[in-house]
C-alpha cells in the first residue's frame, strides 16, 4: 500500500475487467481507455491519481481513496456496479462516466454517488473543486462539446506500464449515424479536429510504443489527415486506427498513411448485404465495391481488420459461410465477428422490444459475442453456433496461412529496413492472428 502524504487527496480511476469469450478473454489484447490517462492529466499535481485497468491488475479495495472513478461501457456495466458497491460500502465516494452513464442515466444513478455525463474535459475541474470542499454533486453534465485544443497533453507514465499499445486521438465525432452505433449520440454528428501540432507533440511522447488512433474515422477529413500524416512521417511511428472502407479509394492519402507508419486499419464492413446496411442507416456502403476497396488498402501496403455483424433481419444461416469465403478470398488479415445486439434507444431496439424478440437480460452478454434476441430468419441458437463456427474457422491454421501468404511473401521478397524497434506490419498481424487463435478456444 502506498504511503499517504498528509492531507493528500487520492483518486483511483478504474477500467473494469471485460468478461466473456473470444477477444475479451485475452487480457494482453486490452489497452487502457484514453479517458483515464486524460483525467489524470487534467488533475492538479497535488492530488495523487492512480490509473488501473482491471484486465491486468487487482483492485486495491483495502486502500484509502477519496474518490473512485469508473469508466463504463454497456458490456461492463454490471462489473462496474459491483466495484462501486464494494467501495461505497466502505464509505468511499464513486463517480461513473463514459457511454453507459451518459446514455443510460436512469439505470446508473442508483449504483453510484456521482455521474459525469458527456465529455469530461469541460467539467472535471468542477468535480475536483467540489471534492476538495467535500461537496460533490450527484451529476456533472457537459452541456457542450469541447474544442479539441483543450485536450491535455498526456505523459507516457500516465498509461499503466503493462500497456503494449498507447491510445491517441486526432478527431472526435462522425457524420454517419448507423443505427447500431452510439458514437454520434455521444461525440456529435460532425468531425472536430485537434490541432495537428498538439497531436505531433503527443505522438513524439509515445514514439517507441505501438500507437492506436481511437478516432472513429482517422481518414474522415482527408485534408486534415493528409497534413497530419506528412507531419508525423519523421517520427517513424508504427500505428493503427479506424476508417470507413470507402476512403481506401483515396490513393494519395492511403499512401501517406502507410508512409507515416500505418500497419493496419479497422473498418466496419458489418454485412455483405446492402439491404441489411440500408436497414441500419449505413447508406454510404456499397457492397459491390468492398473487394475493390480492400485491394486498394492492400496495394497501399496497409493491412485490413474487418468487422462483421450477424443477426440482421435479412441474415439466414448461410451468412456465416458466405462471410468466411469473402474474408479468405480477399485475404483480410484480421476480422472481428459479432452478433448484432440491440442498443436501448435505437430504432432496432424499439422494433425488437415491440415484437417481444429480446430475451437476454444479462448486460455482460451485450458485447457482440452472444445471441441476445430472436433473429428473423434463423434461431437464436443458430446465430450463436454460427458465430462460434466462423471465429474458429477464420482463425484456423489453414485460413491464417491463406490470408497472410501475400503479406509474408512480400516481406521475404522485399525486405524493408525496420522503421524502429517495434514489430513490423507482418509481425504485428501474425502476432494478432496467433493471439486470436488462442482466444477462440474460449468459444
Amino acid at each position: 500500500m502506498a504511503k499517504r502524504k498528509k492531507n493528500e487527496l487520492r483518486i483511483l480511476l478504474i477500467n473494469p475487467k471485460r468478461v466473456g469469450r473470444g477477444q475479451s478473454s485475452i487480457r494482453y489484447m486490452n489497452s487502457t481507455p484514453l479517458a483515464l490517462p486524460t483525467l489524470k492529466a487534467l488533475t492538479p499535481e497535488d492530488i495523487y491519481v492512480r490509473v488501473l485497468d482491471e484486465n491486468h491488475e487487482e483492485i486495491p479495495y483495502d486502500e484509502h481513496w477519496d474518490l473512485v472513478g469508473i469508466t463504463v461501457m454497456l458490456h461492463v456495466s454490471s462489473m462496474a456496479k459491483e466495484i462501486s458497491r464494494k467501495f461505497r460500502e466502505q464509505g468511499i465516494k464513486v463517480i461513473m462516466g463514459g457511454f453507459y452513464p451518459t446514455l443510460w442515466y436512469e439505470q446508473t444513478r442508483a449504483h453510484t454517488d456521482v455521474i459525469l455525463a458527456g465529455e469530461a474535459e469541460s467539467v472535471w475541474a468542477d468535480v475536483i473543486e467540489d471534492l476538495r470542499k467535500g461537496e460533490l454533486k450527484p451529476l456533472y453534465k457537459a452541456n457542450e462539446l469541447i474544442d479539441l485544443k483543450d485536450i491535455p497533453f498526456i505523459k507516457r507514465e500516465f498509461f499503466p506500464k503493462h500497456d503494449l499499445v498507447y491510445h491517441v486521438e486526432t478527431t472526435r465525432g462522425c457524420p454517419y449515424n448507423c443505427d447500431f452505433c452510439s458514437v454520434t449520440a455521444f461525440y456529435g454528428a460532425k468531425f472536430r479536429h485537434r490541432p495537428i501540432d498538439d497531436v505531433v507533440k503527443q505522438l513524439a511522447e509515445f514514439k517507441d510504443r505501438l500507437i492506436f488512433f481511437v478516432d472513429d474515422n482517422v481518414l474522415g477529413h482527408p485534408e486534415y489527415a493528409k497534413q497530419l500524416f506528412k507531419e508525423i512521417i519523421p517520427l517513424k511511428l508504427s500505428w493503427s486506427g479506424q476508417f470507413s472502407l470507402n476512403h481506401a479509394a483515396r490513393t494519395e492519402i492511403m499512401e501517406l498513411a502507410a508512409e507515416s507508419g500505418c500497419q493496419f486499419l479497422f473498418t466496419g464492413i458489418e454485412s455483405l448485404s446492402e439491404e441489411n446496411l440500408k436497414a441500419v442507416d449505413k447508406t454510404w456502403a456499397r457492397t459491390e465495391k468492398f473487394a475493390d476497396w480492400i485491394k486498394m488498402t492492400h496495394d497501399a501496403g496497409i493491412g485490413l481488420y474487418g468487422s462483421f455483424m450477424f443477426g440482421f433481419e435479412g441474415d439466414k444461416p448461410d451468412v456465416f459461410k458466405k462471410t468466411l469465403d469473402f474474408c479468405n478470398d480477399n485475404e483480410i488479415e484480421l476480422a472481428l465477428f459479432s452478433a448484432l445486439f440491440p442498443i436501448e434507444g435505437s430504432h432496432f431496439y424499439k422494433q425488437l422490444k415491440d415484437e417481444g424478440r429480446i430475451w437476454e437480460t444479462d448486460s455482460t452478454r451485450f458485447n457482440g459475442q452472444y445471441s441476445t434476441f430472436h433473429p428473423k430468419n434463423m434461431s437464436s441458437k443458430e446465430l450463436d453456433d454460427g458465430l462460434r463456427w466462423i471465429w474458429q474457422n477464420f482463425y484456423s491454421r489453414q485460413s491464417i496461412k491463406k490470408r497472410l501468404a501475400r503479406l509474408i511473401n512480400d516481406q521475404k521478397n522485399n525486405p524493408k529496413k525496420r522503421r524502429n524497434e517495434l514489430p513490423t506490419t507482418a509481425e504485428s498481424l501474425m502476432g494478432l492472428n496467433a493471439a486470436f487463435r488462442v482466444a477462440v478456444g474460449d468459444f
